[in-house]
């Protein structure tokens, strides 16, 4: 019988680098959220960016190069520990809703209004980032749905 405390087998996967963001109202245990998934993929040998402050900095991505420190960290797993038990949240969070401007199927195909989504999706692209786990409320994942069907979209 094997150990039902030993460590999951590795997972095969091209991700190689993913990000991670809290986005919406502050909520207990954020922490150990963030770092029980960073730690997941750490494991697995994925490099693991925080998103600081919700989508507030890739909405906001101009082309100009994210700066590690303002815009994300990176997570490593040395560090997750401690991150586990703190208190706060240690990326930040925002309200920011890139997705706040697509109300119908139909909107994700206008430009103007999946600007937000673009702009997020090239800052992701930006950093080299391979996927997106969104963590929050009612509105972060109907986002992270919404940012999946508009990439599903793209050529």
């Amino acid at each position: 019988m094997s150990n039902p405390l030993s460590s999951p087998a590795k997972v095969e996967s091209d991700i190689r680098r993913v990000a991670i963001l809290f986005s919406g109202g502050p909520a207990p245990s954020a922490n150990a959220v963030i770092a029980s998934a960073a730690t997941a993929f750490s494991r697995n040998g994925v490099e693991v960016l925080g998103i600081k402050h919700g989508y507030t900095h890739l909405m906001a991505f101009d082309g100009t190069p994210l700066e590690e420190g303002t815009a994300y960290l990176k997570l490593h797993y040395a560090d997750l520990e401690l991150v586990r038990t703190s208190p706060g949240i240690i990326i930040g969070t925002a309200r920011a809703n890139p997705g706040k401007a697509t109300k119908t199927p139909e909107d994700l195909d206008d430009p103007e209004k999946t600007k937000p989504l673009k702009t997020v999706y090239d800052a992701l692209s930006s950093l080299g980032v391979d996927a997106l786990v969104s963590i929050g409320g009612d509105d972060t994942l109907t986002t992270a749905s919404k940012f999946k069907l508009f990439q599903d979209r793209l050529p």
